[in-house]
């Protein structure tokens, strides 16, 4: 694979509603379903993802990137800088995940960077089934 990797485990996950997953992950290519030591929340319409090795799992997809530009592109629906500053929601980082058939897999991921205690905290670690 030379494209970059990606999970994805909210509005861009297939299956969404908003739309997003189609405008910036078309031409990407679906490799697996997958998952990762985190604790999921509602920010609003869209969830955030903080990485704690010592939680559940958050439930996800991994994406192959068609191109450095549709990074970027994500970047921007995101909105986070690489590397990210200080009063962004999101930073882009890379973090291991599981798949489904145990493969460990060194992907990107846009993580949340702010305190989560007043975010409603979703148990299920799936955003669409919370």
């Amino acid at each position: 694979m030379t494209g970059e990797l990606l999970f994805v485990y909210g509005t861009l996950r297939r299956g969404c509603p908003t739309g997003a997953h189609n405008k910036f992950l078309a031409g990407a290519t679906f490799i697996t379903p997958a998952r990762t030591k985190g604790k999921l929340f509602r920010v609003s319409y869209y969830p955030a993802l903080i990485i704690d090795e010592a939680a559940d799992w958050v439930i996800g997809e991994i994406y192959q990137l068609a191109s450095t530009e549709q990074l970027a592109a994500l970047d921007a629906y995101e909105e986070c800088t690489y590397p990210a500053l200080p009063e962004q929601e999101y930073q882009r980082r890379k973090i291991t995940v599981l798949t489904d058939v145990g493969e460990s897999l060194f992907v990107w991921v846009y993580a949340y960077q702010h305190v989560s205690t007043h975010l409603e905290f979703i148990a299920s670690g799936d955003f669409f089934n919370p």
